[in-house]
């Protein structure tokens, strides 16, 4: 009758080990102690639950095709709340409008790689939140078959190209991505060039170019030398002009071209420096040669400029520091009435991160634009901002903001080690930001009038 019972009971825990693996070390050790079985059948038991889970498919993702050496879930989302201050002042009346406050999923990530062996993979990012703006896609933030050798890596799909520090992976040792960012959102003169392009033209079909849409996801071939933390690196990219996984081109010749080159210097892991700088010349989209702005020709202009940055980390302090100047040739074409002169916007970024331990750090960003003529909505820079009261909804020549934040990362332990990454992590800022100089876009005129815009952020992430 005992011999029975104890099979009954080391067949019941067995069962459970297969389908609760957390169960079953705690019932079989309760077995133990009270002398039901011995050490060794508990031993044995545990070793017959691993194969069974193994064959049974417990804890395994299974890919479609068998020739997958390792297939990879990942993704991040983001939470945030967000408030807005706006008043307008200089030559025109004063105004000044009630906060502005809402919630938001701000990002939604998830991340499919898949390795199918020598050298050869596939790696996909879905944004379901809907809010990426650096695209016409607004669900789609990757879609790459790359090939890795000791030459580098050739990516050929959509993705990101190398212009500013805030956008893209400038170099192996200081790699910036949307979850790593140290700001809650990117600054002014990042989004300017990177986010999606969205000119229109105004009566009497004068240009109102506003962003570039020059950076960030283009679709087209993309080459990362190795990485070298002790020399150089370097990369180009041919692509599409437009940005978007599907956009083709609409003439003869709509591709661009950006390369890049940065020089490491990793002293030790408490210290590190790169400089380098982007390049890269493009087709600016929308510009059209007639009053219909739903027909680009996409033939008129033409932009190209350099980024130059410099980065450094220093124990618990970290700079980073770029320079952004494109010109973007007109077509000076008279007969349609288009913006009739070139435009050369600059603009400037400025951060520094100070660790204060294992779990905060301090936040002090600057930022600068000069749209030379070319102008920007305020919604433009400030993520999110969609106040239309006094000339908010304007075109301004101008604009710069501070932004102070602090970070909190909690701590967790994987593998048996503590983590304080950006796996969980806790962001507040405040951002101040001047825009001045409103454009009118039939005449180019540019008149006193400026607004300040009062940005409170906070937002909380998990990545997994």
């Amino acid at each position: 009758m005992n011999n029975c019972l104890k099979s009954m009971l080391i067949a019941a825990a067995a069962l459970t080990a297969v389908s609760a693996s957390a169960q079953d070390k705690a019932t079989l050790d309760l077995l133990v102690k009270k002398g039901v079985i011995t050490a060794e059948e508990r031993a044995k038991t545990l070793d017959e639950a691993a194969k069974a889970r193994s064959v049974s498919g417990v804890n395994r993702v299974f890919p479609k095709e068998d020739a997958t050496k390792r297939f990879t879930i990942g993704g991040y989302f983001q939470s945030q709340y967000q408030n807005f201050d706006y008043s307008q002042g200089g030559t025109a009346a004063a105004v000044n409008q009630a906060s502005q406050g809402s919630f938001l999923m701000r990002r939604l990530y998830v991340e499919l790689t898949a390795d199918v062996g020598a050298g050869i993979s596939g790696n996909l990012v879905l944004d379901t939140s809907g809010n990426t703006s650096s695209s016409s896609t607004s669900w789609l933030d990757r879609a790459i078959v790359s090939h890795t050798s000791s030459i580098g890596s050739f990516d050929l799909g959509y993705r990101k190209v190398a212009w500013g520090y805030e956008e893209s992976t400038s170099t192996s040792l200081f790699k910036a991505s949307s979850g790593k960012l140290s700001t809650v959102e990117r600054g002014i003169t990042n989004r300017y060039w990177a986010e999606g392009e969205n000119g229109t033209a105004a009566s009497p079909a004068r240009s109102d170019g506003r962003r570039l849409g020059f950076a960030a996801h283009h679709t087209g071939l993309h080459y990362n030398s190795p990485a070298n933390p002790q020399g150089f690196e370097y990369g180009a990219s041919v692509v599409n002009s437009a940005q978007g996984r599907f956009t083709e081109g609409t003439n003869t010749n709509d591709l661009a071209y950006y390369a890049n080159i940065a020089w490491n210097n990793k002293v030790s892991d408490n210290e590190a420096y790169s400089v380098g700088v982007n390049w890269g010349t493009s087709r600016y989209f929308a510009a059209t040669t007639s009053t219909t702005v739903t027909s680009p020709s996409n033939t008129l202009a033409n932009i190209s400029g350099y980024n130059p940055f410099i980065m450094a980390k220093y124990f618990a302090w970290t700079f980073q520091g770029e320079y952004m100047n494109t010109k973007v040739t007109s077509s000076k074409d008279a007969v349609a009435n288009i913006d009739d002169r070139d435009h050369t916007p600059t603009g400037y970024n400025a951060m520094v991160v100070y660790k204060i331990n294992d779990n905060w750090e301090g936040v002090a960003r600057y930022t600068s634009l000069d749209t030379d003529g070319r102008g920007q909505k305020i919604s433009d820079g400030e993520r999110g901002f969609g106040v239309a009261v006094g000339n908010a909804g304007g075109l301004y020549d101008e604009s710069h903001a501070l932004y102070l934040g602090v970070n909190y990362y909690f701590n967790l332990e994987a593998l048996g080690q503590q983590v304080n990454g950006y796996n969980a992590k806790i962001q507040f800022g405040f951002e101040r930001a001047e825009f001045k100089g409103i454009i009118t876009p039939a005449t180019g005129a540019v008149s006193g009038d400026k607004a300040t815009v009062d940005a409170i952020r906070l937002q909380a992430q998990v990545a997994f």
